[in-house]
């Protein structure tokens, strides 16, 4: 795994655990920074600076829509909207 791809381990001695938590990007910068957490048993919330963005059934659907939200972003950043002219 990359530095920017942190994997915990906090389930190790549970006997049935569910899907392990993780995160992407920089610990320092909160505009990269995503975690998946687990909630319900077998879901993960996908959480980006304070909030809940999505909640995904499998660890792979999460990493796929964390990749689709930090291409979009850029997107964003790269072209602002500007608003319009008077």
């Amino acid at each position: 795994m990359s530095k920017t791809q942190q994997p915990t381990n906090s389930s190790i001695l549970d006997a049935h655990p569910g899907p392990l938590s993780f995160v992407v990007g920089d610990w320092d910068d909160a505009k990269t920074f995503y975690a998946a957490v687990p909630i319900n048993g077998n879901k993960l919330a996908i959480i980006h600076q304070a909030n809940v963005i999505k909640i995904c059934r499998t660890a792979q659907s999460a990493r796929n829509f964390i990749s689709k939200h930090q291409k979009m972003r850029k997107k964003i950043i790269s072209y602002p909207q500007t608003g319009p002219l008077v």
